[in-house]
């Protein structure tokens, strides 16, 4: 699905400014030892961002034509890995950053709860004492088969993107479907994956497992406390000191 968005990627989900001054908020400052792991960075915007601000960033990204954009776009300034959720825990060594980054809904894209807590098992082993780990998604704890959100059609120039959410049948997961429409060219391209959505309680308890010493939740990125009705779920993981 994403490798037709890749191109215009940056376009339709340009890097939100509130979005990088909640996240500057949560890292140390940059500097020789501050290490950052962006994983599912797309099309690496939030990267060069970062690394323009003086950190030492790292991206990790599945989907090909994301990553080669990703790689164009930073010069050969940042090295990023063609890897995904489940792959973080082995090809990096343990301890290598002081803060991992997973946001723009992306640990939805795992299948299940198990896959959750072994995804945080890794990203606690990623992280050195007193990291910090910082993710993002849809608050999934407000939808209900009665409800799911309503997402407003995105313009920008000679193009149109149209998302949906629908339950799959037994209610367990989201079919994400999306629609790209060229206006000028007329062309239109659909695709559609699946979401685990997760509800801020699981995330909570897997995090806990996983051995996280410290947790803050928020709404959205001006740092409002996270409530039942939030548009987002965001969480603040922390590990201990030595």
């Amino acid at each position: 699905m994403y490798e037709s968005l890749a191109s215009v990627y940056e376009e339709i989900f340009s890097l939100n400014p509130e979005a990088l001054a909640f996240i500057q908020k949560q890292l140390p400052p940059p500097g020789r030892d501050t290490t950052v792991l962006d994983i599912g960075c797309a099309t690496g915007e939030l990267c060069r961002r970062l690394s323009a601000l003086g950190y030492s960033v790292t991206g990790a990204e599945p989907d090909r034509e994301m990553l080669a954009l990703a790689k164009k776009r930073s010069h050969g300034k940042i090295p990023f890995y063609p890897i995904g959720m489940e792959d973080t825990g082995t090809h990096f060594p343990e301890n290598s950053f002081t803060a991992v980054l997973c946001l723009g809904n992306t640990l939805a894209h795992l299948q299940n709860p198990n896959a959750v807590q072994s995804f945080f098992n890794d990203v606690k082993s990623l992280l050195s004492p007193g990291g910090r780990f910082v993710f993002q998604i849809v608050n999934f704890d407000r939808l209900s088969p009665e409800h799911l959100p309503e997402f407003p059609v995105i313009e920008r120039n000679n193009i149109r993107f149209i998302r949906k959410y629908e339950w799959t049948e037994n209610g367990g997961a989201i079919r994400f479907i999306t629609t790209l429409e060229n206006k000028s060219g007329g062309t239109r391209q659909t695709g559609e994956c699946r979401l685990f959505p997760a509800k801020q309680k699981q995330l909570s308890g897997a995090l806990t497992k996983a051995g996280f010493s410290g947790q803050s939740w928020f709404g959205n990125y001006k740092g409002d406390p996270f409530l039942p009705d939030s548009p987002a779920t965001i969480c603040v993981a922390e590990t201990a000191e030595r």
